[in-house]
């Protein structure tokens, strides 16, 4: 008897449930695994949306975070890459440098800033590699703090810091 209306309730549950129109289905975001939304909420200075694309078995994907503000849009992505023979491999990501590369210190195996000619777009990029994996961290964000010795802002280099220390 009790079984009974424990069927009629979840037919009519599902019933009711399915008719709702207001009804809005959820989704769960996909996660970026290197960074979270609130760390790059802090960096772009507020609320940001996320997406993570293709995030393969390997762990290799991209995580982007935009914020809009008035009229601008500011973000921050991550590329992740599995490089076959990281020694001769790492050289096709470190040409995505449009200009001149930096080596940082203290990030992964190595890693180097991207310093562009015209600086003044306010982008900032580090390529660097942990073991046999790539990662490129681009920030447009217009940071106004930036080191005097290498141009880089403490938030960019942070992040860096972060994404290697993810991928260790």
């Amino acid at each position: 008897m009790i079984l009974k209306k424990l069927r009629w309730f979840a037919l009519a549950f599902s019933v009711i449930a399915g008719l709702n129109p207001s009804q809005t289905r959820c989704f769960a975001e996909v996660p970026c695994p290197w960074l979270n939304a609130a760390t790059a909420g802090g960096v772009l200075g507020g609320e940001v949306q996320s997406s993570t694309v293709a995030v393969t078995p390997d762990g290799d994907g991209t995580c982007r975070f935009v914020r809009k503000q008035s009229s601008s849009t500011l973000t921050l992505s991550i590329e992740v890459h599995t490089m076959p023979l990281p020694s001769k491999t790492f050289a096709t990501y470190l040409a995505q440098c449009n200009g001149t590369s930096l080596p940082l210190t203290a990030i992964g195996n190595e890693a180097f800033q991207c310093v562009s000619r015209n600086s003044t777009d306010g982008e900032e990029k580090v390529i660097g590699r942990v073991r046999d994996r790539a990662f490129v961290l681009t920030i447009n964000a217009s940071l106004t703090k930036q080191s005097a010795k290498t141009g880089l802002s403490p938030e960019t280099r942070n992040v860096a810091e972060q994404v290697a220390g993810a991928l260790f």
